[in-house]
């Protein structure tokens, strides 16, 4: 199970492949489960002000302690 959730603000604090990344804030629009227990999800994020989603694993990204709501994206 993850401690993050759909909307939840994020900020990436790990992108050794996307180093223009590090230290933006967006949201988490999209949750990949492994089929397999021992794989950790991976998250698809929005960023502000962007219109594609990047994948990051959940040690490259940070919650702000924020939620944002659907209608922002929807």
């Amino acid at each position: 199970m993850t401690d993050l959730d759909f909307y939840a603000e994020v900020r990436v604090v790990d992108s050794p492949d996307r180093p223009g990344s590090l230290a933006k804030a967006g949201a988490i629009l999209g949750i990949a489960e492994p089929a397999d227990e021992t794989t950790e999800p991976t998250y698809a994020v929005l960023f502000d002000g962007d219109d594609r989603l990047i994948q990051f694993r959940r040690e490259q990204i940070e919650p702000t302690g924020q939620m944002r709501k659907r209608e922002d994206y929807y």
